[in-house]
């Protein structure tokens, strides 16, 4: 089997890709895209020097950066909207989530083109002498 060079979907990459999780699906941009770099810049997360400040700085750019949409996220039973403010008082609540949501960033599978997708599920087929 060859190397498929063009087999992401970069579109994807800042965009997000759809990725299900805790009985909800959050729409997740690659981690090191251009937004979250530019919102990690903005938080002042590498000027931060106590640990509380980088935590607020991280919270602040994964919501802006990385968090693109959610579906069936919750408070008391009510919808919430995906906005900037409401992810990071989601993320700051469930650290679980924020270090989930970072680990999914890095995972390049959510950002491969379909067709490579469905290609990478065929069975290999082996000739036989």
């Amino acid at each position: 089997m060859a190397f498929e060079s063009k087999r992401n979907d970069v579109s994807k990459f800042t965009a997000g890709a759809w990725v299900p999780m805790f009985g909800a699906e959050f729409k997740i941009a690659r981690a090191g895209n251009p937004d979250y770099e530019q919102a990690l810049e903005e938080s002042g997360y590498r000027k931060a020097e106590t640990p509380e400040e980088k935590q607020k700085a991280l919270l602040k750019a994964v919501a802006k950066g990385i968090l693109k949409d959610w579906r069936d996220v919750l408070a008391e039973g009510q919808p919430i909207e995906c906005t900037t403010e409401n992810a990071v008082a989601v993320l700051e609540e469930n650290p679980d989530l924020l270090n989930r949501i970072i680990a999914e960033a890095n995972d390049l599978t959510h950002y491969r083109r379909e067709d490579i997708k469905r290609q990478a599920k065929k069975p290999q087929t082996t000739s036989g002498s």
